[in-house]
């Protein structure tokens, strides 16, 4: 109190004079100062330890242009899925640090004011760090313009457009600078189509039947060129519309192909006017090899067509899973996610097999599934392209050869000794020899080598039957989104937003990167395309679409 009483002594002292009150504002306002000046210290201290511990985790966009809806919906969807998988594995395994990535997902209709909505409002999202499509090329030829003049990268499953890329213009230039595909081009499938048709199965008279768009050369035409090329003469090109109400345009066209009698049909229509067609021909007693696009890999034809349609022949730019030996793993996750065939519960346990383990068989079965699905390839060996070999003149045309898919684990096992019954195993034959009567110890291990083998076979035809249950442009589409995922771990880590210089930095990743995809080598070369296409051959048995071969 007396140091109190001495303080206010001393202030009314210096209160009668202007210096002194000068002196006492002076002290009040330091006073009052010092706890504001610590307060917000303390404050700037603590929030900055506050965000220091807390992680700002970005969003950026991965888009998927596909058709949802109509007659192509199918595959659109399986697109569609494939990337939701590769973006959910992304998300789980921390892929780009610091960023997470969302889906966005618009339905192209497969038309081209489908495409070009869609890239309106792609380009519309600023956080847009790639697209994976289209699979339509008339698709791409409205959506891409818009897409690659706001440096947004798309990279395509199943193009197959040359003149995207910038392929047969002199000189060549590449006219989507952000645009890259996996498959190859219509010039590479009429090419081997045409070898195969004319130096394999030795046809000579051709009717070519095109129903694409006009919008440049058609696969049909391309087709027809390269047939007459090789030596075969093509009767006539039917130019059709594929989508008249009255069957007046398939009456016409079916009474034409009667007349002139080809040894061969190429059919380079929609699924649903081609199975008419075929139902037609056959229905008129004509005896006429069938081949087809990839158009034609739909149930609609098989629908349509029925039994007339088996021994007729497919080619594709997209190889389907079961002839992809890193897909194992893929099919197994694409199946637990989005469902299998549709008497799969699941489980790679076969009904009747002894199974005991209840803790890791969910992924014991995925692993199962991918070594054996690896091991049911052992399928005819990946040829080079026709234009590089010669066919032998003894070869069994492919209509009528027993495909893989449906060797039993006899036939292969016989066949992958060369002809000869296969040995037993070591073990088997030391058994047999210490127990020949089979009994004791000898007879149990038998006893569980037998569910063993049977369990082992199960699961083969199970992941096979998964394999054959995704469509192939579904590895693609998976590939695709990894592609750019890939890409953009490598840009997106540090900095703030995705903006021009992100997309750029993508884009150049993009065409440098390389790496071990489930369809294979995934690479570019400088035009954006893959430096190895390949193509596929289907035949039709009983309904299904089994692959016969592959070149590359």
């Amino acid at each position: 109190m007396a140091v109190v009483g001495r303080i206010g002594q001393w202030s009314r002292a210096r209160w009668r004079t202007g210096r002194g009150r000068a002196i006492l504002a002076a002290i009040v306002a330091l006073v009052l100062a010092v706890p504001s000046a610590l307060g917000l210290i303390l404050a700037t201290a603590l929030d900055s330890d506050r965000g220091a511990d807390v992680r700002v985790t970005r969003v950026a966009t991965l888009g998927v242009m596909a058709p949802l809806s109509g007659d192509l919906s199918a595959e659109g969807t399986s697109a569609r899925n494939a990337v939701a998988l590769a973006v959910e594995e992304a998300n789980d395994s921390g892929a780009i640090p610091g960023w997470r990535l969302e889906l966005s997902t618009h339905d192209d209709l497969s038309r081209p004011d489908g495409g070009a909505q869609a890239a309106d409002a792609f380009t519309a999202n600023d956080r847009l760090i790639g697209v994976v499509g289209p699979l339509s090329s008339l698709v791409a030829k409205v959506a891409l313009p818009a897409l690659s003049a706001e440096g947004i990268p798309v990279v395509s499953p199943s193009n197959a457009d040359p003149t995207l890329t910038g392929a047969g213009i002199d000189p060549r230039t590449r006219p989507y600078p952000t645009y890259f595909r996996l498959a190859g081009t219509d010039e590479l499938q009429a090419r081997v189509a045409a070898e195969y048709a004319v130096r394999t199965l030795g046809r000579r008279r051709i009717a070519v039947v095109d129903g694409e768009p006009r919008y440049g050369t058609t696969l049909g035409g391309r087709f027809a060129v390269r047939a007459a090329a090789l030596g075969a003469t093509v009767t006539s090109v039917y130019q059709v519309q594929g989508d008249g109400s009255d069957g007046s345009e398939l009456d016409s066209t079916v009474e034409a192909i009667e007349q002139e009698a080809p040894d061969l049909v190429y059919l380079a229509t929609g699924a649903a006017f081609a199975g008419k067609l075929r139902t037609r021909l056959a229905a008129s007693g004509a005896s006429i090899q069938v081949m087809g696009s990839d158009a034609l890999l739909q149930r609609r034809y098989t629908d349509d067509a029925k039994s007339a349609a088996d021994g007729d022949l497919i080619t594709s730019l997209l190889v389907p899973p079961t002839r992809l030996p890193a897909a194992g793993a893929f099919v197994a996750d694409y199946s637990q996610r989005f469902g299998g065939p549709a008497d799969d519960d699941g489980s790679t346990t076969p009904s009747g097999a002894d199974s005991t383990d209840g803790s890791d068989v969910g992924e014991r079965n995925r692993e199962d599934a991918t070594r054996t699905l690896a091991a049911t390839r052992t399928l005819p060996a990946t040829r080079t392209l026709p234009a590089t070999r010669t066919p032998p003149a003894t070869r069994t045309p492919p209509a009528t050869r027993t495909p893989p898919a449906t060797r039993t684990p006899e036939a292969a096992a016989v066949a992958g000794t060369g002809g000869q019954p296969a040995s037993p195993p070591r073990e088997g034959r030391q058994s047999a020899a210490r127990d020949p009567a089979g009994s004791g110890a000898a007879g149990g291990d038998a006893a569980a080598a037998q569910r063993r083998q049977v369990a082992h076979d199960a699961a083969v035809e199970l992941a096979q039957r998964r394999a054959e249950a995704v469509p192939p442009v579904a590895a693609y589409a998976y590939d695709a989104a990894r592609t750019i995922i890939r890409a953009a771990a490598t840009v997106l880590p540090g900095r703030p937003s995705v903006d021009a210089a992100a997309r750029h930095d993508v884009v150049v990743a993009i065409g440098r990167g390389s790496f071990a995809g489930v369809t294979g080598s995934v690479g570019f070369d400088r035009w954006g395309d893959t430096p190895t296409p390949r193509v596929a051959l289907y035949t039709v048995l009983g309904g299904r679409f089994v692959a016969l071969t592959t070149w590359t």
